[in-house]
């Protein structure tokens, strides 16, 4: 398994810092696409010189930032689409991997009409799901933390998604599912859908993104029934230090 580093630990500063990231010899970087680190052309240029020198490959996390796919309002809704086509197209033009993207949120309207935002969330992620078939980037949806408004926190939500005819790929975060108990879930019920982890660790109650080993994450249970040869992973915690350790840990665990 492919293990690499998320850029969440450098966020606003990662083109500045990305030598120290490359120091680390790692081979996987994930591109979150986000706020001063956005991908324009000239860092999509830069990335794929760095590419060229460096035996380096990418996954891109798409925005995050006041995005909503399912949102109630249809402005609000096509906006978000269009910031995450182009970002996919930039993920695209560095030769991405695979791109990571968050599902929608419930809004109010969905206590008044139940299921609203998670029918908005399969609209938009049909449309999603076709645009990147069309251009060859494989698209893994994430599974989100608990105690949120977001949707897919459960496997039984990727299991409908699949029961709707949605061809999808899972991009399986492991604290996340250790804030709704769903580790075991997601690893028995949609392990063949899994093509890349988000590592890192909690206490099981908050989305934390401690150092791997420092929470209560079962980092056994992941070794043992992830398909080790189909996924690749990232460690994401929120400061270069802790992604570091999260990497040494990480590589340590998964080559024993």
């Amino acid at each position: 398994m492919e293990i690499g580093i998320s850029t969440l630990c450098t966020v606003g500063k990662t083109f500045k810092v990305i030598d120290e990231l490359l120091s680390l010899k790692i081979t996987l970087l994930e591109v979150l696409d986000e706020w001063k680190d956005r991908l324009t052309k000239t860092r999509v240029k830069a990335l794929n010189e760095l590419s060229a020198s460096y035996p380096l490959k990418y996954t891109v996390h798409g925005p995050i930032l006041d995005l909503n796919i399912a949102s109630s309002n249809p402005r609000i809704r096509s906006c978000a689409l269009k910031i995450i086509f182009e970002s996919m197209n930039r993920a695209h033009e560095i030769g991405a991997k695979a791109y990571i993207l968050h599902p929608g949120l419930r809004t109010p309207l969905d206590n008044l009409v139940p299921g609203v935002n998670s029918s908005l969330n399969l609209y938009s992620l049909e449309k999603i799901l076709n645009y990147s078939e069309k251009m060859g980037l494989r698209v893994a949806i994430e599974n989100m933390p608990g105690n949120t408004p977001c949707l897919l926190q459960r496997a039984e939500e990727f299991l409908a998604l699949m029961d709707n005819g949605l061809p999808i790929y899972v991009a399986l975060d492991v604290g996340h599912a250790n804030t709704t108990s769903q580790l075991d879930s997601f690893l028995s019920k949609i392990n063949d859908q899994i093509i890349h982890l988000h590592l890192h660790d909690n206490s099981g109650n908050d989305d934390e993104h401690k150092v791997i080993g420092e929470g209560t994450v079962d980092w056994d249970l992941i070794k043992t029934k992830v398909h080790i040869d189909k996924v690749s992973a990232v460690v994401e915690n929120n400061n270069l230090e802790d992604a570091k350790k999260s990497f040494i840990r990480a590589t340590q665990l998964f080559s024993s």
